[in-house]
């Protein structure tokens, strides 16, 4: 069962490091589990030129992985030997790899932090909030990979030895999450009413099975935001869509943050998924 865990852990980890990679074009992807002294161990990376970083075992505090887990923020430094944010123990493996800037951000699960996510560059280049941005969105969604793996395990462990449905992988996920958005869409646009409240009872059905209470209630035309939001669709996007104005769109928008306590339309979308709003 424990051997089962890590795999499934392991496979979100490793999806969720790809999908990064590939949405950034960052060359660096990596992450640390947070052992129990609380000490970081990096245990998966994608991109990195040498094995100086490879199973590092991070004392608390330090590097850019410490300052995440001290403050449980994300933290992103442009000049990784210069930072005054951060001390620096690790300068020399970080010289070794050749990385210049690094951003990290905390994966956190029923409010205990997982592990760091990293992305990294070799080139004097500055990671700016865009990048912050993608990267925080990742690790919500990699918590939400992990949650769900937690509740499947349990649901089996409770249930007498009955063997819990397959773990669905990064790419099979973004496809439920794609259909889900282009069913309240498909719904947005059909005049008859019963069949309207058929499709969307069809996109409730996607996300029942995340057991997460939802204590914020968004209206119809917020989640029919949202799901642009989710597939990538500006706000001059969703209107033409929803057959609104941009706007009024921008006022959804709003409305929906403000109810989530998000700061970004990217965090608003996670903020949905992470109480079963959207898949």
């Amino acid at each position: 069962m424990e051997n089962q865990r890590i795999r499934d852990d392991d496979d979100a980890v490793r999806a969720a490091l790809t999908t990064l990679k590939n949405s950034t074009g960052i060359p660096v992807t990596m992450y640390a589990t947070l052992l129990a002294d609380n000490r970081l161990q990096i245990t998966q990376w994608v991109g990195l030129r040498t094995p100086a970083l490879h199973n590092l075992v991070i004392e608390p505090g330090q590097g850019v992985g410490g300052r995440v887990v001290s403050t449980r923020r994300p933290v992103g430094v442009s000049d990784y030997a210069r930072a005054s944010v951060i001390s620096h123990e690790l300068d020399n493996v970080i010289h070794d790899e050749g990385l210049y800037s690094l951003v990290a951000v905390p994966v956190i699960v029923r409010r205990e932090i997982r592990g760091v996510l990293y992305v990294g560059v070799h080139s004097p280049v500055r990671l700016g909030d865009k990048v912050i941005e993608e990267v925080t969105m990742t690790a919500r969604t990699l918590e939400q990979e992990l949650a769900v793996n937690s509740a499947l395990r349990s649901f089996g462990g409770k249930s007498g030895g009955i063997k819990a449905p397959r773990n669905l992988n990064g790419a099979e996920w973004e496809q439920v999450r794609s259909t889900h958005s282009k069913l309240r869409m498909l719904a947005n646009r059909v005049d008859d009413d019963q069949l309207r409240r058929e499709l969307e009872t069809l996109c409730d059905q996607m996300v029942s099975p995340v057991h997460i209470k939802q204590a914020t209630k968004l209206s119809a035309r917020e989640l029919d935001v949202l799901s642009c939001v989710a597939l990538g669709h500006t706000n001059v996007e969703a209107a033409a869509e929803m057959g609104i104005g941009a706007e009024t769109v921008k006022s959804y928008l709003r409305s929906v943050m403000r109810k989530l306590g998000a700061h970004t339309r990217y965090e608003a979308v996670n903020a949905a998924r992470r109480i079963g709003a959207l898949p």
